[in-house]
């Protein structure tokens, strides 16, 4: 509001929306600063103050849509459930019209005498924000109702999944209520969410509220009275209608109610819990004991055909006898076997376990917290006060509490049956596994004598009771309920304890031995049992409350047409009192007999138009636009309310429209008022903000003149008559700040600490949010109080009240350090405030609960960016608090070092700036003392927080030589202090030692002396301390590259050589493992000075840490020879580079594999038989450390190694012990790469037949490295494998071998892939030797992949291998391919019904793998048959699309399919043209997915497919696509990231639409321009391909401009030759370029100059810098053909320059 008075609002946040936002569904969260809205296409979206979108709702189903939405007012307080969505809880089925939450204290005299007499009366939101701690305050507690209220089960176990809605903490100082309108009239009530009062008919409370439905609802925290405000439509208030209703239960009974609320919403949670939990248990039992029925099953058919017996008599014949009857033995061996024992074990030990930690982890928890909830509410039943009707029958809740019991011990009974079952199942299961091995071995071999020798010491009792009880009948079954549905001997509706007994006897009499009666009630019978009570329970409490519920007449407050409405509660008995002193507050308690409850609701309504609401007179004068504002007066009495008096104000506004209107608080109302432009000069054509007060603000001001008078009344005139400009100005607190007013639409307040308002634009797209500062400012100099870290509780004025309308108000913290005392609040200091709520917020950070912990993570985050200097200073001081919490302490040093630490280099370095420009010097000082104090703290983990934070800074200041004194710190810290300081300091070392910021390291060399001197001298064999010692080998680890210097002094070396090689020897395995990885580190980086260590010491020591029993050691003994041979590999090779070169300057070349090699190889075979049958794919242990070691000896040593190895080949491919055939055969494989191909050649040929062979064997251990041996043999010496011999019988072999067994399926693969590369042949060849077995590999494979409940891992490698075989195909096998698109067609149409029938995750997973793996055999198939594919294109587009429309979000099938269709374009070309209607809108919605990046870059990519194809035909989509590529490029998201493509596709849309592409020039120009000028930042190396690839893309979209325009509007592109010229000038500059754009470069240079071959540009063409580029480019010998080529044409089209040469196009 231009030239008027009032504060600016402050600008906090501005923000775009892509799609319109619902004016009447945005709302702000009541206690975090987060804003909620709904936009038009029915998506929710919640946003940080500062516009960052923290999370959203998308409607998934389109019958859904959002009517309503409304925060919670405890909304911080649930995870991931901050924002309300509410299904129909009434029995009306119409849809929500309104959500409306209230907060009541349940003891408003403590809380009046606490809060209600501040010297600034509190405003409403203040109030509830401070409920909790009102009560704290109040005096002398009462005693028996606070015990009453002790919520015991806050002490209980906490249970796993517990559901969401019990776990809020009981609050009995207040109670939530939720209010909900339906269209159809009818009125929810409920507590919390979960507790229902019940529901009402608008209908049934007066004879004009026929179709009228609730719009607005307010209370007071200090009142149960509601006021609902009704109307037939919100849009067109003919009847507006205000109706009171009475919750009389809150006043008589409210801390009872609300411990009711609580302790009943916790027992509805824990009934489904129960529920759930039985279900689960019976779903255990049954799966566990399916698969042994199903064994069972076959042998007992078999049996009972030929030995007239069944399984459970043979087997305990078997037992006693030791005799195994033939069908037995052939049952064991050939169809049980080894891996169906291991699934038959597997399954019943799962079911058990599972049964077990069900039962005892969540049935009993569960059990125990139901009785003692029921016993909570049977003692409130039986003791509660006489005056208060809660509904609870002490009858009913015995009989509950008696079922209970009677679950808790058929629980106790079943855990008891499972743990004996378990141990019998046990002893059976390690008899069965023994004789499946005795009976699978012919007697009298070897093998078996090894069997028999084995212990068998089995308990056969417990073998003999398992198989005649739990095999077949287990008694989990009878307790659970699980054994069937038949009726059950018990009166389960018995009452009293009748049941309990019952079952009670039947159970001891099952214990004495007695039959258990058959149809003993179980678990299920129970629970529904229980069920029946509880929801009988439930009924006879809510219809309790229903009936105290009582609604009041209603009020019609007028009719006509608003444009906006808005209602607030007051109190009205609360008066100021001006005290002197600013930290004192007095308190005045008015009793009852000063005050009655006397609550006013204020009804604004704003004017839209004349003859509305704003037609009024006032004072003769007719006035047609006021907002009129209602004071309906009520007075209660016991809890029932009676409207006192109804009266009207107006406030006159000039002509125009007051869009929207609300409340501030008790006091303020702000309205947003849009006016014609110049209608009214001193407003300046406006569209402004006013916010003015509704009541007097003391004694000596006025304010509105409320009467009883109509519409049309002549009224007296106030002082608040708009029309005056002086008026005007003196009471408008806020306008908008200079050249920022828009025209606003809607307004929302955040009203409690903090204010805020949020503007939304009459376009419904844009909205604003300005801090209130004149409601919200800080306190004045003279107040002495800060708030600390935005935990402000109290807001309260401690100056004398003013007249002015623009109080300031200062803010109070009432905290656990507040107390109360002579009547006074005592309010502790800023810095013990400050210390409190920090150790509250670290303590968070470490919560299980996930919410809390981001919470707690966000208000650090807030701290830091308002006073990093203050939240360093705290958070150090905790840490080097040695009478804090270790938590805290631990806390502390973790938010510090995320202080500093970011993996984005500059984030990191905006960081690191914070503490150089942000912190003073003292309190950097300080901060740094702090934190090397700590080093020498008792807690371990402090000292380790603060060495992480010393480094911190250390990367910050040791570059700029202004922390001088640390390094010689940490060494006295080494040589005099204790072992804590000593081990402390050393691992600081550490942690600076191992940095990679090239800054840092530069500097450290010159520490180097005082680095080696701590580390070396913590690392002798004199240090008594084995963690001090292990920290300083560690630490020594890390320095060794800075000491360069002090390694070229032999003396320093010997010393430091003697220091670690002393420590491999330390006999402690942290120790040693730390001094193996200092030599791999010193024989990386010191090759050259080893040759002296490597035969005094170096090689006796490895061989003896590699046969070391440490597994760690051993392991990084091995890796030191794997240093060894890559050092000297990649010395072989840059000798030979400089040898070619010319060089002479050779490095050293010791040959320390090749000497070693027939000492290191021989124990390296050795370790190779360690291996760990159960060790998963991507475990790292010896005997895969081993191999890759032998691997590299193989290409260092070449063939020498190859006699070695075959002699421990030949010596172990035939062992009986699986472990040395399966090292034998490993050894093989890795030598395959290194020797000459003619020395393996013969080998090959003679083990091939023998390899095949192993791929039969009986251990899949020894299958898969076969495989993986092939693989090798294909992939290095593939000339070896002969056609005519070998390739049949090894497609067969490894095609047998991936049917075979998952764990081999990836070796099978790999080695079929490697095999199809052999003997593809010449692309396009007629046939090669695959064609022969091209038919059988196909359908074997689709045999493989024909079931989706096989094994994915085969699967996935299946159609892996099934696309190898497809690119690699003959002509003569096209037929077979295209034969094979309708089987990968049909079965993609076949997964498109599955969507339906998931039911779990892993559903969705397997689902997902199985739609990419055949869209990526799709993808193949049409690579291969090009433009033959053309006859399936309809086909196989309507399939693609059927798919892209049932994947759910975040899905990674769309990416491949994406991929299939730019296939399918490029084999079609025009022709794709067909199909874009139809597949544009998934395109266009992938590429405005800015949440998945990968999808969005796969559009991209199809964007350039796409209109490659089409060429010219693609122009009519050339503009969607155009708007979605410049949106990405904006974005925040992906516009970096996507940029490179993004421009690459502006070159092929503009080579594609040619002189059409004209009108995009411009804006394309405008971002090739400003992408220009991006540089690569010093130390961002990790950026260079990025920043390569960014440029590539610029020369791209340029040179397809370029080409575009050449043959028709070459005039457009001559105002960017200049810019284009720019720009290769700068690559010309920069010494970071590649070869490919270099390229780039000479064919842009070459098309810009056969564009305009006139010379208008021959100055530019042949500037020197040019010249010189071309000629570069040109002789250089590093670049190949193509690109001296493209330089060669260039130079010939600058040579043209001014001739008038027609040039010739580079293709």
């Amino acid at each position: 509001m231009d030239g008027q008075e009032g504060a600016s609002l402050t600008l906090m946040a501005e923000k775009t929306m892509q799609t319109p936002i619902n004016p009447k569904q945005f709302a702000f969260c009541p206690s975090m600063n987060l804003l909620a809205l709904a936009t038009t296409d029915e998506q929710v979206h919640v946003f940080r103050s500062n516009g960052q979108r923290v999370f959203g709702v998308t409607r998934d189903e389109s019958a859904r849509s959002v009517t309503c939405m409304q925060w919670k007012p405890d909304a911080s307080a649930h995870t991931g459930k901050v924002m309300y969505r509410k299904k129909s809880l009434a029995s009306s089925e119409a849809p929500i019209c309104y959500l409306g939450w209230a907060t009541h204290s349940t003891d408003v005299q403590a809380a009046r005498i606490s809060l209600a007499q501040l010297e600034d009366p509190l405003t409403l939101d203040e109030l509830i924000k401070c409920m909790e701690k009102a009560t704290k305050l109040s005096g002398t507690p009462d005693l028996p109702t606070e015990l009453a209220l002790i919520d015991v089960s806050t002490s209980l176990p906490k249970l796993s999944t517990l559901p969401i809605g019990g776990s809020q903490p009981l609050s009995t100082n207040s109670a939530d209520v939720l209010v909900i309108g339906y269209d159809d009239g009818t009125i929810h009530i409920s507590m919390s969410e979960d507790f229902a009062i019940g529901s009402f008919v608008l209908e049934d409370m007066g004879p004009n509220l026929n179709g009228t439905k609730l719009f607005l609802h307010c209370s007071h925290p200090y009142s149960t009275t509601h006021a609902l405000l009704v109307s037939p439509e919100p849009d067109h208030l003919d009847f507006l209608q205000l109706i009171p209703f009475d919750l009389r239960l809150l006043s008589s009974a409210g801390k009872y109610l609300s411990l009711l609320a609580t302790k009943v919403t916790e027992l509805h949670n824990l009934q489904r819990y129960l529920c759930q939990v039985q279900v689960q248990i019976a779903n255990e039992i049954r799966t566990s004991q399916d698969l042994p029925s199903k064994f069972m099953r076959n042998i007992d058919e078999s049996l009972r055909e030929r030995s007239d017996c069944t399984w459970v008599q043979a087997a305990y014949h078997f037992v006693v006898t030791g005799h195994c009857y033939p069908d037995v033995k052939e049952w064991l061996v050939d169809e049980l076997g080894e891996r169906g024992h291991k699934r038959w074990d597997k399954a019943v030990t799962m079911g058990y376990e599972t049964v077990r930690r069900l039962t005892n982890e969540n049935l009993l928890l569960a059990l125990d917290r139901m009785g003692v909830l029921i016993s909570r509410l049977r003692g409130l039943s039986r003791f509660q006060p006489s005056d208060i009707m809660l509904g609870l029958s002490t009858l009913e809740l015995d009989n509950m509490l008696d079922s209970v019991h009677c679950l808790q011990l058929v629980s106790h009974h079943l855990q008891k049956c499972v743990g004996l079952e378990l141990q019998q199942f046990a002893h059976f299961s390690a008899w069965l596994r023994h004789e499946i091995e005795r009976q699978a071995v012919d007697p009298g071999t070897a093998s078996a004598q090894e069997i028999v020798d084995k212990d068998t010491d089995f308990d056969y009792g417990s073998i003999l009771e398992y198989v005649q009880g739990a095999m077949t009948h287990s008694q989990m079954s009878i307790y659970s309920g699980s054994h069937g549905k038949t009726k059950s001997q018990f009166d389960l509706d018995a009452g009293g304890g009748l049941l309990f007994e019952l079952y009670k006897k039947e159970l001891i009499a099952v214990g004495a031995g007695h039959t258990v009666r058959k149809h003993l009630p179980g678990l299920d019978s129970l629970v529904v049992h229980f069920q029946r009570q509880s929801d009988s329970f439930f009924e006879r409490i809510s219809e309790t409350q229903r009936r105290n519920v009582h609604f009041g007449t209603p009020v019609q407050l007028g009719q006509g047409v608003p444009a906006c409405t808005d209602m607030r509660m007051v109190d009205e008995v609360c008066e100021t009192r001006p005290e002197k002193g600013i930290r004192q507050l007095t308190l005045i308690l008015k009793t009852n007999s000063e005050a009655s409850a006397c609550f006013s609701i204020y009804v604004a309504i704003g004017p839209s138009q004349p003859q509305s609401y704003g037609r009024v007179r006032l004072t003769g004068l007719l006035i047609e636009f006021a907002v009129k504002i209602t004071r309906v007066t009520l007075a209660i009495e016991s809890g029932v309310s009676s409207t006192k008096s109804v009266k009207h104000a107006w406030v006159p506004t000039p002509a125009g429209v007051v869009r929207s209107l609300k409340f501030i608080d008790d006091d303020f109302i702000m309205l947003a008022l849009v006016g014609p432009s110049g209608k009214l000069c001193f407003l300046g054509g406006w569209k402004w903000l006013l916010t003015t007060a509704i009541r007097p603000q003391d004694m000596s001001s006025s304010g509105l003149t409320y009467e009883k008078s109509g519409l049309d009344s002549t009224a007296r005139s106030c002082e608040y008559d708009l029309l005056d400009p002086k008026v005007l100005a003196r009471h408008t607190i806020h306008n908008f700040p200079a050249g920022q007013a828009w025209t606003p639409q809607a307004l929302e307040i955040k009203g409690r600490v903090g204010n805020i308002v949020c503007i939304l634009a009459e376009d419904k797209i844009h909205y604003r949010q300005y801090a209130i500062d004149g409601l919200d400012e800080e306190a004045d100099d003279n107040s002495g109080v800060e708030a600390p870290l935005e935990r402000l509780i109290i807001l309260a004025s401690l100056t004398p009240q003013d007249s002015s309308l623009s109080a300031k108000f200062s803010p109070v913290a009432v905290d656990s350090s507040t107390f109360l005392e002579g009547g006074i609040i005592v309010v502790q200091s800023q810095m013990q405030q400050k210390k409190m709520y920090m150790n509250q917020v670290l303590e968070s950070t470490l919560s299980t609960d996930a919410s809390d912990r981001h919470n707690a993570e966000q208000q650090l985050l807030q701290a830091a960016e308002v006073d990093f200097s203050g939240y360093v200073s705290t958070l150090a001081d905790e840490l080097a608090n040695e009478q804090a919490q270790p938590h805290i302490r631990s806390a502390a040093g973790i938010a510090l070092k995320n202080a500093f630490s970011a993996r984005e280099y500059t984030r990191l370095r905006d960081l690191q700036s914070r503490w150089r420009e942000r912190v003073p010097d003292n309190i950097k000082a300080s901060v740094k003392g702090l934190a090397l104090g700590t080093l020498a703290s008792k807690d371990s983990r402090a000292g380790q927080s603060a060495a992480q934070f010393v480094a911190s800074i250390a990367a910050i200041e040791i570059p700029r030589n202004q922390w001088p004194e640390l390094m010689p710190a940490l060494v006295a810290n080494v040589g005099e202090g204790d072992d804590r300081l000593k081990q402390a300091s050393l691992v600081t070392i550490g942690y600076i030692c191992e940095t990679e910021e090239q800054e840092l390291r530069e500097s450290l060399v010159q520490h180097s002396n005082a680095i080696l001197t701590a580390v070396v001298q913590g690392a002798r064999k004199e240090e008594t301390n084995l963690d001090v010692r292990s920290a300083a080998i560690v630490a020594l680890s890390d320095s060794l590259e800075f000491v360069r210097t002090n390694f070229e002094n032999e003396g320093e070396r010997n010393y430091i050589m003697q220091v670690i090689c002393e420590a491999t020897q330390s006999g402690d395995s942290r120790i040693e493992s730390g001094a193996y990885g200092c030599l791999n580190r010193i024989m990386g980086i010191y090759y050259d000075k080893m040759r002296f260590y490597m035969e005094k010491a170096l090689f006796g020591l490895t061989i003896l840490g590699m046969r070391n029993h440490e597994e760690d050691v051993a392991k990084l003994a091995i890796e030191f020879w794997c240093t060894v041979c890559e050092e000297e590999l990649s010395i072989e090779d840059d000798n030979a580079l400089t040898q070619a070169e010319g060089g002479s300057e050779l490095r050293p070349y010791f040959n320390f594999s090749r000497v070693a090699a027939r000492e290191v190889v021989p124990v390296l075979l050795e370790l190779l038989a360690q291996q760990d049958e159960d060790a998963a794919e991507e475990d790292y242990n010896i005997s895969r450390a081993a191999y890759q070691c032998l691997q590299l000896f193989a290409q260092s040593v070449g063939g020498d190694i190859v006699q070695v190895v075959l002699g421990f080949v030949e010596l172990n491919l035939r062992h009986a012990n699986w472990h040395w055939r399966d090292a034998a055969v490993s050894a093989f494989g890795a030598i395959m790469e290194g020797p000459d191909e003619k020395l393996l050649e013969p080998l090959i040929k003679q083990a091939l037949p023998v390899l095949i062979d192993m791929m039969n064997d009986s251990v899949v251990q020894v299958k898969d490295s076969a495989a993986y041996t092939l693989g090798r043999i294909c992939e290095n010496v593939s000339e070896s494998i002969d056609q005519q011999t070998h390739l049949t019988p090894l497609v067969r072999s490894l095609f047998a071998g991936l049917s075979s067994n998952p764990k081999m399926a990836g070796s099978c693969c790999w080695a079929l892939m490697n095999l199809t590369d052999r003997f593809a042949g010449e692309p396009g060849a007629q046939v090669n030797p695959l064609s022969p077995h091209f038919q059988d590999s196909i359908t074997h494979i689709l045999k493989v992949t024909e079931s989706p409940e096989g094994d994915a891992q085969v699967r996935m490698a299946a159609y892996e291998v099934l696309n190898a075989f497809v690119q690699s195909s003959a002509n003569e096998t096209l037929p077979i391919v295209a034969r094979l698109s309708d089987v990968i067609l049909q079965r993609l149409e076949n997964t498109i019904p599955m969507q339906q029938q998931i039911v779990s995750v892993d559903d969705r997973n397997t689902l997902e793998e199985i739609q990419t793996s055949l869209s990526s055999a799709l993808l193949a198939i049409i690579q291969r048959l090009e433009c033959e594919i053309k006859p399936q294109a309809d086909r196989i587009m309507h399939v693609l699309l059927q798919v892209l429309n049932s994947v759910g979000a975040k899905s990674s099938v769309p990416d491949t399919v994406f991929a299939t269709v730019g296939a399918l374009a490029n084999a079609l070309e025009v022709d794709f043209a067909n199909y874009m209607d139809s597949f544009t809108p998934f395109l266009y919605n992938a590429l405005g997915n800015q949440e998945e990046p990968a999808l969005c870059a796969m559009a991209v990519g199809l964007v350039s497919d796409i209109t490659r194809s089409l060429g010219e035909a693609s122009q009519p989509y050339c503009d969607a696509f155009m708007n979605y590529l410049l949106q990405i490029l904006s974005g925040a998201t992906n516009g970096q990231q996507l940029r490179p493509a993004i421009l690459q596709c502006f070159g092929d849309m503009a080579q594609a639409i040619g002189a059409q592409f004209e009108k995009y020039l411009s804006v394309v120009s405008q971002v090739l321009n400003q992408s220009s000028t991006m540089t690569l930042s010093d130390g961002a190396m990790e950026m260079f391909d990025y920043f390569i690839s960014l440029r590539e893309g610029i020369l791209d979209a340029w040179d397809g401009a370029i080409l575009a325009m050449k043959h028709g509007e070459v005039n457009a592109l001559r105002p960017h030759v200049q810019s284009i010229i720019k720009f290769l000038h700068l690559v010309s500059q920069d010494p970071n370029r590649s070869e490919a754009l270099l390229r780039a470069a000479m064919g842009v240079t070459g098309d810009l100059a056969d564009a305009f071959p006139g010379g208008e540009f021959a100055e530019a063409f042949r500037s020197d810098w040019l010249t010189q580029l071309i000629r570069e480019v040109r002789g250089s010998q590093e670049y190949s053909a193509r690109t001296k080529e493209t330089a060669r044409w260039a130079r010939e089209q600058i040579k043209r320059q001014g001739t008038g040469g027609q040039g010739t196009q580079m293709s």
